[in-house]
């Protein structure tokens, strides 16, 4: 009895060894792709292959590749298909993703919302000076379209809210820098309420005259005014989500 017990505890230890020694080798193949990727030697659209592909390619068991394989797709390094024709293919950038995971890393770390606005007031000041370098005919009349939409959304907080974070939004993408979009799209998740419900129409009209103005020195190419004027529009939101620190709450409470 003694030596069945003995023989199923060895047992047992060689398959935890082994399940973490397929770990360990999955991540560091995990890493070898990664750094190909960073790197430029693997790019977007390259197939990888199957499992035994990479098992072979590699020099791992399949065990190995399928757990990298695993993660990479979770980091959205790589799409996985099955089936006969299946594999592993290098992914496709997507901002929004990145955004989200920037976000989620952002709430997880526990960081200031003062912090995360000092440095969206930053971004958002170059989105600014970039819009009014680069922005195309096309982007200048969707800002006006949700300068119009606002004007008509005033009495509903939540409707008027979430047009003036598709304003600052289109504002980024009106600078035609996809890394600037990624970095902001993620604070934006952070910083920017769901469904605010918060701006009175007092501080509606205000946040409207504020993005008039803004609007109006993109149009005119005004870089440098239109980055000072996002700097201090932001800065002004992060003196209201002090106030807000400070007192717990605060009624009027705005969003850009």
């Amino acid at each position: 009895m003694a030596n069945i017990q003995e023989r199923r505890l060895q047992s047992s230890g060689q398959s935890h060894n082994r399940v973490r020694q397929i770990a360990t080798n999955a991540d560091a193949l995990v890493a070898q792709i990664r750094d190909s990727i960073l790197d430029g030697d693997i790019k977007p659209g390259d197939f990888l292959g199957s499992e035994r592909d990479i098992s072979e390619t590699y020099d791992v068991s399949r065990n190995t590749a399928r757990e990298a394989l695993r993660s990479l797709a979770a980091l959205g390094a790589v799409e996985v298909k099955t089936g006969v024709k299946g594999g592993a293919t290098v992914a496709s950038g997507d901002v929004e993703a990145v955004g989200e995971t920037l976000a989620i890393q952002y709430r997880l770390s526990d960081i200031p919302e003062d912090e995360v606005l000092e440095v969206q007031s930053v971004l958002e000041g170059l989105a600014a000076e970039r819009a009014a370098e680069f922005a195309t005919p096309e982007d200048i009349a969707r800002l006006e379209d949700l300068l119009t939409e606002a004007a008509e959304l005033v009495g509903d907080p939540t409707a008027f809210s979430n047009s003036s974070h598709e304003f600052h939004i289109t504002v980024a993408e009106a600078a035609h820098s996809q890394a600037l979009l990624m970095q902001l799209r993620s604070l934006r998740y952070v910083i920017w309420p769901p469904n605010n419900t918060k701006s009175r129409p007092k501080v509606a009209q205000y946040i409207l005259k504020s993005h008039r103005d803004l609007l109006d020195m993109i149009k005119a190419q005004d870089a440098a005014g239109a980055h000072e004027f996002m700097r201090d529009h932001i800065e002004h939101i992060r003196n209201i989500h002090r106030k807000k620190t400070n007192k717990k709450a605060s009624n009027d409470a705005g969003y850009c």
